[in-house]
């Protein structure tokens, strides 16, 4: 039986403490710059499920398109300078919308620097996963990831909140510029922080570039469990997406707000019980079974949307949004941990890559559809409809999670 895991023990890890301290300040400023967005929408009327939806897939498609080169760098380069790089090139990015945005009445010249932020993030992520591992013991992974994830779920607690009264009491270049100071904070933490990573290999051009590729798909083609966690993680961001969607679209039908604010407060109990579920599972997690864990925080995910599409009342909905919150972290966070304990270093870049690829690859195809279904299906059906998929995918995911059991064996005999 593995033992519990406290979260001190793993924050008296400095250089893991500069990572998580940076991630927290940098996913609190993420939401500054997408609220401020969505202010403009409410503001002016129209769509906004469907508009939210056209920035959300311009954001996340330059991870389907170059995941799998931005992996073989991060096996390739230091991955300590690729997320410096990284954040100084977003917060540079950031600063430019508001000079684009001349005509507040749309959005549409931002699209092309979304997409830019979206390509220096996707080139990010596999960075900063792939050196946890580098950072913290083998045991601390399941609560190093727990708390990296909670960083990340942070933003949504705090930043859509912040966010949301930011932009109603001082407007839309407050927020963007407070989202690019928040860029250069966690490069400023990343560059204190020390890393032990392995000699990196010397290959150059791009005949090599891709003979990596093949060689980083062909091990996660041969590791069942690898294709079982990266399918995981796509089916999270599946739902949580259509999910964050739907539920923006309950503020103007259902609710009717007219202001940013009521709808930060829930973003903000959603946010809550993520980290609420992603702690708890830092924490307990190793002691329960991981075909349990899995199964059973998908089932409960599921079940709150189908009862938040019942309710009346935004009070109940806000607490049942908190119970999904819940759900959904203590299904988030043993993803990342599992990759990182069954893949080698010089191949985990790739295989965050390609976890990148087929979790944007399934919200980039079925974005525009679900901001299409909100101007013909109301948001109750649509909120029901997505709780009943989640619980038919629980099924598979009841079976196929048996077999990452595994892992937490292999722990055990290496421990």
């Amino acid at each position: 039986m593995e033992h519990t895991i406290k979260v001190t023990e793993v924050l008296r890890n400095h250089n893991f403490l500069k990572l998580w301290i940076g991630q927290i300040v940098s996913a609190l400023g993420d939401r500054f710059h997408q609220m401020a967005l969505l202010g403009l929408m409410i503001t002016r009327g129209g769509n906004v499920g469907q508009e939210l939806s056209k920035i959300t897939f311009w954001s996340v498609l330059p991870f389907f398109l170059f995941s799998l080169f931005s992996g073989v760098l991060s096996d390739r380069w230091p991955r300590k300078r690729i997320l410096i790089g990284s954040d100084i090139a977003r917060a540079l990015l950031v600063c430019a919308i508001p000079w684009v945005i001349g005509n507040p009445v749309s959005v549409t010249a931002a699209y092309p620097f979304i997409f830019a932020i979206g390509i220096f993030t996707c080139l990010f992520s596999p960075a900063k996963f792939s050196i946890i591992p580098n950072l913290v013991e083998d045991r601390h992974l399941l609560a190093a990831n727990s708390l990296i994830a909670s960083s990340a779920l942070l933003s949504v607690l705090a930043g859509t909140a912040l966010g949301g009264v930011i932009f109603d009491s001082m407007g839309f270049k407050s927020s963007i510029y407070f989202n690019a100071f928040t860029y250069l904070f966690s490069a400023g933490a990343l560059w204190k922080l020390t890393a032990q990573e392995k000699k990196l290999p010397d290959k150059k051009g791009m005949a090599s570039v891709l003979t990596d590729i093949k060689e980083g798909m062909k091990y996660i083609y041969r590791d069942v469990r690898l294709i079982i966690l990266i399918l995981f993680g796509a089916f999270f961001w599946l739902i949580g997406i259509s999910f964050y969607i739907v539920l923006s679209d309950f503020a103007g039908k259902v609710w009717e707000f007219t202001s940013l604010t009521p709808l930060g407060l829930i973003f903000s109990l959603l946010g809550c019980g993520l980290v609420t579920g992603s702690v708890l599972t830092g924490k307990y997690g190793n002691r329960v079974k991981r075909n349990i864990l899995y199964t059973g925080s998908v089932w409960m995910l599921a079940s709150g949307m189908i009862v938040f599409s019942l309710v009346e009342s935004y009070t109940a909905a806000s607490c049942t949004v908190f119970f999904v919150g819940i759900a959904g972290g203590a299904f988030l966070s043993p993803i990342n941990a599992d990759i990182q304990k069954i893949t080698p270093d010089e191949l985990r870049g790739r295989s965050f890559a390609c976890k990148d690829i087929f979790v944007n690859a399934t919200m980039v195809a079925p974005i525009p559809m679900i901001g299409k279904l909100t101007t013909f299906v109301s948001a109750r059906e649509l909120m029901f409809s997505l709780g009943i998929g989640g619980f038919l995918a629980g099924i598979l995911v009841a079976w196929q999670s048996i077999k990452l059991n595994t892992i937490q064996e292999q722990t055990g005999k290496d421990a």
